[in-house]
């Protein structure tokens, strides 16, 4: 194996820039074509991964983890997991060269900051308690590209809402760029480092296979051009609602129901129940635990803890897909659930500044 990570640009922007140099290319340069193709799918993977701590931070947050809000962030949760393995299964699929490089420093996201990739520039997605403003950041990251037609028109008949859009690409478009890169190349599938089981659960050996784990990826997040729903709606089945829509459920406070029976109209049901959370407060730059800092020691341990946790779950990670070994992923998530208790404990503890609100985890990677 090489090592291959691949440099240069990292905006969605410069990214389809540097594809119609190389698509217009004549003959077309494949080998620059799948570097492109790699390092797109790693910012992919970087960036599914970087709205998991936020969503934990709102999770964990909630004082009662079985309410109804928990249980819609809990799932939003497990599929952005699922989305980040299938981006890894995608990239490893191209070939040994390429690194996976997830326990690597440039890799692991910082907070505060933006999403990686340069989807909505302008964005800044913190690590905080659940809370309205919180929400209007999970709208943000999960906005469909259709927004207008179906976060809005779609629900005229109910209470309204939408999110200020910072602007640029949707995670939607991204996808669709990396699929049309997947069509020209034409690229020889390796299984050898896939993998499947609890997160990974679909492998890519053909371009249908592909197509297939996009259009999952597309439709859980910001929904389909269906509407709200993942699936089409089949009498008698749960209507499972992509992320977005998940996220509106939340902020205004009530259930997203459709209106017919076959989900062409949309509307609101009965009511949400607004619940009771700990006040952790949005993470500072350098958070808690870092070398200046000047936190309580019992936070400083906490937060300590929390991230050498975190740190191993991100090499075990790292391994399972560079190795192709399954029970790495187990070890990654074994140490996921580690990581709640401390979060949770900080986030009763009262800020030394402002004792309205608290202490929460500040997701550091320590090398």
């Amino acid at each position: 194996m090489t090592g291959v990570l691949m440099g240069g640009s990292h905006t969605f922007d410069d990214l389809v820039r540097e594809w119609t140099t190389i698509e217009d290319c004549e003959p077309l340069d494949r080998k620059q074509g799948l570097n492109w193709l790699a390092k797109s799918l790693r910012i992919a993977a970087q960036l599914e991964f970087s709205t998991i701590p936020p969503y934990l931070c709102a999770l964990w947050s909630i004082k009662d983890p079985a309410s109804p809000t928990a249980s819609t962030i809990r799932h939003v949760v497990q599929e952005e997991m699922i989305h980040m393995a299938l981006a890894l299964n995608m990239l490893v699929s191209l070939g040994d060269e390429y690194r996976v490089g997830i326990a690597d420093p440039n890799w692991v996201p910082k907070y505060p900051g933006g999403l990686a990739g340069g989807i909505h520039p302008g964005l800044n997605v913190e690590l905080a308690g659940f809370s309205r403003r919180a929400l209007d950041v999970f709208l943000e990251i999960e906005l469909p590209a259709s927004r207008i037609e179906h976060a809005v028109a779609a629900l005229e008949r109910a209470e309204r809402y939408e999110p200020e859009q910072v602007g640029g690409a949707t995670i939607g478009e991204f996808y669709e760029k990396i699929l049309h890169a997947f069509d020209v190349l034409e690229p020889e599938y390796r299984i050898d480092r896939q993998l499947t089981g609890p997160l990974a659960w679909v492998p890519i050996t053909c371009h249908d296979d592909v197509r297939r784990a996009i259009e999952l990826i597309i439709d859980q997040g910001e929904g389909s051009g269906r509407g709200p729903a993942e699936y089409p709606i089949e009498p008698g089945k749960p209507i499972e609602l992509s992320h977005f829509y998940r996220f509106l459920e939340l902020a205004v406070e009530k259930r997203i129901v459709p209106l017919d029976e076959d989900g062409t109209s949309w509307g609101f049901g009965e009511d949400l129940q607004h619940p009771e959370c700990f006040p952790m407060a949005a993470v500072p730059t350098g958070g808690y635990s870092g070398p200046d800092s000047d936190a309580p020691p019992r936070v400083i341990e906490l937060c300590t803890r929390f991230n050498r946790d975190y740190t191993a779950m991100l090499h075990h990670l790292d391994r399972a897909w560079t190795n192709g070994d399954q029970g790495e992923l187990v070890h990654a998530i074994e140490r996921m659930f580690s990581l709640e208790a401390p979060a949770r404990e900080l986030m009763q503890i009262e800020t030394e500044r402002h004792p309205s609100v608290t202490y929460g985890p500040d997701f550091r990677f320590l090398p």
